[in-house]
């Protein structure tokens, strides 16, 4: 009864913490909230497409792939000297400045914040940097990469927009309809169900059973406690039959 008391408080615990805005990882770049929704980002990019780009007023540029790792350097005209965004990036930074890479995000490493008021975030965080992307939902057919002005300094931290229709939310797991097991389970009890009812009254009506007697199967139900023990000692044993002294009155311990 304590254990089955502990389950249910620890689910209606979980349900209260997703409810919050709390939006769970689900995938690579996809999340869900406690009811249903969420946003999955893979459609953003297609397969054959290259990141998305944005540059920022004193010509540093961004490479985003929220999706898909990418193991090129996005310019065929400049070098990755350091080997930061050719070992594979969700996210680079060209810095200007060195004329070199900042590997600032990993597929692997994606994280979904929600803030109140102010929405989704996808963040990225290594030993030097970090890096928020905000989701805004666009109906437009494509997606856009901005970066955020008043964010953009000589510090490590920066806010880059995206702007998508796959931002937007959309059902992620569809609670309306039952799943699989939940099937499964339902079929296994009227199954058992119909089976005690029927046997039942076949034992009462036809064979004139009463009491306990009217059971069906009652033998099988009395021995299936020292059935399940015994395979639980087999498998206990490695599936191999224990060894027990013999009975006083066989043959063997003559």
């Amino acid at each position: 009864m304590l254990k089955l008391v502990a389950i249910l408080w620890f689910c209606g615990f979980l349900r209260f913490s997703l409810a919050d805005g709390t939006c769970r990882k689900v995938g690579d770049c996809s999340c869900e909230f406690y009811d249903g929704q969420g946003i999955d980002l893979s459609p953003v990019i297609p397969e054959t497409s290259q990141a998305l780009e944005t540059t920022s007023p004193n010509g540093d540029k961004f490479y985003f792939s929220p999706c898909k790792t990418i193991f090129y350097v996005p310019s065929e005209n400049q070098t990755d000297e350091l080997g930061r965004c050719n070992k594979g990036y969700t996210l680079c930074m060209y810095v200007n400045a060195s004329r070199n890479y900042s590997r600032l995000g990993e597929l692997d490493r994606t994280e979904f914040i929600s803030r109140e008021n102010d929405g989704l975030y996808l963040t990225y965080r290594n030993e030097k940097n970090f890096t928020q992307v905000k989701l805004v939902c666009a109906r437009d057919k494509s997606s856009f990469l901005y970066l955020e002005p008043t964010s953009y300094n000589k510090t490590q931290n920066h806010t880059l927009i995206l702007f998508s229709p796959w931002a937007c939310l959309k059902t992620i797991e569809d609670y309306s309809k039952p799943s699989t097991g939940t099937v499964l389970l339902i079929m296994l009890f009227i199954s058992m169900l119909s089976y005690f009812l029927v046997g039942v009254t076949v034992n009462a009506v036809y064979l004139g059973a009463r009491g306990m007697e009217m059971i069906p199967n009652l033998d099988f139900w009395r021995n299936l406690p020292g059935l399940v023990r015994d395979g639980a000692r087999f498998l206990q044993n490695g599936c191999r039959v224990e060894r027990r002294d013999p009975s006083p009155d066989t043959y063997d311990a003559i």
